[in-house]
């Protein structure tokens, strides 16, 4: 095979293995593709839903819980006197009733004047001699009455969010506030929260923390932007710090504050990229299998591919060496014809010559006939090549019939191990028994495997090892003949079955030999062919068919 068929064949299996491997796992890739998105949107959409959900339900509690807390600080104001409700006993029960109404929603509960002046006041905190007057939330509640606060520091410097009624019972107006349990508040705002969802936590208008968030601390700031007021529930996709987040809000407190529900995309999203890393695992595994099934099958088609094309290639050598040889011997049979019938003329005048001399003296004939005599020899040689030009031509009568070959081969072998042991080589067979019969002409099957053996020990000339071997095959019998003699070069194995070649030194061969045997297993439709490796060995192959 030259390079450039090489390189062919190469290219040939790549774009094979490279079009199977595209087609095979391109829909794998793609498949794989759409269902991540697909399912990504779902899970989304879904997370969505829960949270949207969750969202509403929680606003529609925080309202109710401060609305509840509201109206039980109002009750109380407008059910007792200023008098009554300054005693600080009574405050502390007032303060226990509230917490077992509002399952400990207050801390502490406190009563001021219209001064700002604290009159009462029970709590953890010494809040006796402070003074509201200037405070934010004691101006809103004298105009409005009721007053719900953002969280802030305050007299006690620590964040906390109150309530507070403003009371007209008695001479003059007065307040009562509380201070919401933040802890309980928290707990409000995150219930129901799972560890899916990442935050929940409620932010006044300027962004300020008034719930404890999972990352910050109750006044911080937080880093989401200010939310636009939408009533009922609203959602946005937002990316901080290269993290995608899903915000659920709804604003709550008379629309103070907003309520926020946050999720990363990919704590949504973690699923379906648990579930793709599991299926790529599998497809991973498949695409290795599809790889070496594309490989292996890639190779096994190409390698029939070159059988194919390397069967080709011979039969075609051989049709062309078989027009080249039918042609030859077309033309050796006509020239075998030609040369004979002058033979036979001077064979004849050679008689007519011999019985002339013998009437004359021996003295005087002597000479003549001993030139008469080496024109006979020439003329015998000559008869034998024109018999072999026309067996050659197959122009004799040949008989083919049934056949076991069997004790032909091992007679050929006795007849010729002698001949070969003189020249010190050594003749092994491999005889398969059972052989069925072929179809062959007897004696002409002798006379092959005599000249391919003999060819053989030529090829020997310091001795070696001759192997013959036969055995079954699917359409007939296969006879092989082996030496491991010098062996033939490339360029003079095509021509070894052309008639008149031959490479032993002149005077030693004809080179009808090997042409001969070809004329003959192929006028039986069998075949013949040779396989040489210079320096190691000449194996020629004859195939023979079955007698049916």
């Amino acid at each position: 095979m030259t390079f450039m068929a090489f390189s062919k064949q190469k290219t040939l299996r790549w774009r094979i293995v490279a079009t199977l491997l595209i087609v095979s796992i391109l829909p794998l890739v793609v498949a794989g593709f759409g269902g991540w998105i697909v399912f990504g949107e779902l899970l989304e959409q879904k997370a969505l839903e829960q949270m949207r959900i969750l969202v509403s339900g929680h606003a529609k509690a925080i309202e109710s819980n401060i609305s509840n807390r509201t109206h039980l600080l109002h009750l109380l104001a407008q059910s007792h006197s200023i008098d009554n409700i300054c005693n600080s006993e009574q405050l502390q029960d007032f303060l226990s009733d509230l917490n077992q109404s509002s399952d400990g929603g207050f801390i502490d509960l406190g009563v001021i004047d219209i001064k700002g002046n604290h009159l009462a006041y029970v709590g953890p905190y010494k809040l006796e001699d402070k003074n509201y007057r200037e405070t934010d939330w004691f101006k809103e509640v004298m105009v409005q009455g009721v007053f719900v606060s953002d969280v802030f520091l305050g007299f006690r410097l620590v964040p906390h969010c109150i309530i507070a009624v403003k009371s007209t019972k008695g001479k003059s107006p007065w307040i009562l506030r509380a201070t919401i349990n933040s802890q309980r508040f928290d707990e409000l705002v995150k219930t129901g929260v799972s560890d899916k969802i990442n935050d929940a936590f409620i932010i006044n208008k300027e962004g300020i923390y008034q719930t404890t968030p999972r990352v910050g601390s109750l006044l911080d700031k937080s880093p989401l932007s200010v939310i636009d007021f939408n009533r009922g529930v609203n959602d946005q996709r937002i990316t901080q710090n290269d993290t995608t987040w899903i915000i659920v809000n709804s604003w709550v407190n008379n629309d103070r504050w907003i309520l926020i529900v946050k999720q990363e995309l990919a704590t949504v999203l973690e699923p379906v990229n648990q579930a793709i890393a599991k299926v790529a695992g599998v497809v991973i595994i498949a695409v290795a299998i599809l790889i070496i099934t594309t490989f292996l099958a890639t190779w096994h088609l190409t390698n029939q591919i070159d059988k194919a094309h390397a069967e080709r290639e011979e039969m075609s050598r051989a049709f062309i060496r078989s027009a080249k040889l039918a042609s030859i011997g077309e033309l050796a049979t006509g020239l075998a014809h030609e040369i004979n019938n002058p033979l036979a003329i001077i064979s004849a005048e050679q008689t007519n010559i011999s019985d002339l001399i013998s009437e004359l003296k021996a003295d005087e004939s002597e000479q003549i006939i001993n030139s008469v005599d080496r024109c006979q020899a020439q003329v015998q040689r000559c008869a034998s090549i024109t018999r072999k030009m026309l067996q050659f031509g197959r122009k004799q009568e040949s008989n083919p019939e049934p056949t076991d070959i069997t004790p032909r081969v091992k007679d050929v072998i006795n007849l010729l191990e002698r001949h070969a042991n003189v020249r010190n080589i050594k003749i092994e067979s491999e005889i398969e028994h059972n052989l069925p019969e072929v179809l062959v002409d007897q004696i002409e099957f002798e006379q092959v495997l005599v000249n391919l053996i003999n060819n053989a020990i030529d090829a020997l000339p310091n001795g070696g090892k001759i192997s013959i071997r036969t055995h079954m095959e699917k359409n007939g019998a296969h006879l092989v003949v082996q030496d491991n003699g010098i062996g033939i070069p490339t360029e003079v194995l095509e021509r070894i079955f052309e008639p008149f070649y031959t490479t032993k030194p002149a005077g030693k061969g004809t080179g009808l030999g090997l042409s001969v045997c070809y004329g003959i297993v192929y006028s039986w439709g069998g075949r013949i062919k040779a396989e040489s490796v210079q320096g190691e060995g000449t194996k020629i192959h004859v195939f023979l068919p079955l007698s049916t």
